[in-house]
């Protein structure tokens, strides 16, 4: 959840996702005279009430909450039993669910209400002002067809048929671009000065390799010494194609990654037991590692929750700190032990990758450098 608020800021896609599968299965947990209430929605029922502009959506079974499908317990997430009165009434965007739902009939050219006795209408109204509404504290990336098309939907029905349009957008999101961008963000083990700092000094290699080539090709000395440019090109293209791929080879030999800027400081604005100013290295203790579980765990459940205020960290005690900390500190932060054995492999990979290529362009070099005749001009 970490990457979804801080690094591409569109965590509201999972939450609506998992509020979407929770409202699922309670909607066909709960009464048949309730679900009758919300009859399906589909091509056949925008046809029966003259929208001939909705999408066309794939057509649920009764009794089957949808084709969308989570990887683990919703009530890992939920633990407590969840009722439309309860469930997600803690927190509010700051103007009444009715009102927003008359502001966006208004935006969208809808003009009349939608049927009240229907069940879950008001936390289908809150959904509505939390991430339908444009100018939403989480407003959903959508069209504004596909935004008028759902909200046109919900003033029908509350069944869950009526979400399958946004629904769509955000697993599709989920999945071909949020996880795969996750996966490349969470092997690299450097901030983004630390990885300025390792291109640059490869850079700089690739330059000396270059200038010792150079000198020794333009003096009388035997040619087996341009050898020696041979080891800058090596060291300086894997530094510089490790740093291109997140990789930053010094602290991948040691084992380390870098904190990220949100885990240096707690949520009450004090250094946390992972970030420490006397050591660049922690050694993490077994009450350190329960501590930092526990507020990471707190803050992660509390982004999970479907309803709040906007996705932003701007209020965070981490984020002026961190912007006043100097560039030197920065390149040289507070580093941990990679522990999980599955990035550990994959940045094996990545640092092989770089080993092969670098050799690949040494090679050629090194044999050019050296069939060059010498100059003797010194």
């Amino acid at each position: 959840m970490g990457y979804l608020l801080y690094v591409s800021h569109d965590a509201e896609n999972l939450q609506f996702y998992l509020w979407f599968q929770d409202y699922s299965r309670r909607f066909f947990a709960s009464s048949r005279t309730e679900q009758a209430l919300s009859p399906l929605w589909n091509d056949d029922a925008a046809q029966a009430i003259g929208h001939d502009s909705c999408p066309r959506l794939p057509h649920i079974k009764p009794g089957r909450s949808t084709e969308f499908k989570v990887d683990f317990d919703i009530n890992e997430i939920f633990p407590q039993p969840i009722t439309d009165q309860q469930s997600f009434i803690s927190s509010s965007a700051g103007r009444n669910p009715a009102q927003s739902v008359e502001v966006v009939n208004a935006q969208t050219g809808l003009n009349w209400q939608p049927f009240t006795i229907q069940p879950f209408r008001s936390e289908i109204n809150r959904i509505i002002s939390h991430y339908l509404n444009p100018g939403s504290p989480r407003e959903l990336n959508l069209s504004q067809r596909d935004r008028t098309a759902c909200l046109h939907a919900l003033q029908h029905t509350t069944h869950p048929s009526a979400f399958l349009v946004p629904m769509k957008i955000v697993t599709d999101t989920l999945r071909n671009q949020s996880h795969p961008n996750f996966i490349r963000w969470s092997m690299t083990n450097g901030n983004e000065p630390r990885m300025i700092f390792g291109r640059t000094f490869g850079a700089l290699n690739i330059l000396f390799g270059f200038v010792i080539a150079i000198l020794l090709t333009l003096s009388h000395q035997p040619r087996w010494y341009r050898l020696f440019a041979a080891l800058a090109w090596l060291l300086g293209f894997n530094f510089l194609l490790s740093g291109s791929n997140g990789i930053c080879l010094i602290l991948y030999v040691k084992r380390h990654r870098q904190l990220r800027p949100w885990e240096q400081c707690s949520n009450d604005g004090w250094p946390s037991p992972m970030a420490s100013d006397d050591s660049d290295d922690v050694t993490l203790t077994g009450s350190d590692v329960y501590s930092m579980s526990q507020a990471s765990g707190k803050k992660c459940h509390d982004a999970l929750e479907a309803f709040g205020t906007a996705n932003s960290y701007r209020h965070e005690a981490w984020v002026e700190k961190y912007r006043t900390k100097m560039m030197v500190r920065k390149v040289f932060d507070t580093r941990v032990w990679v522990q999980n054995e599955s990035v550990r492999l994959v940045q094996d990979k990545i640092a092989l990758q770089g080993l092969i290529w670098s050799i690949i362009m040494t090679v050629p070099l090194t044999a050019l450098f050296t069939a060059l005749p010498k100059g003797s001009f010194y």
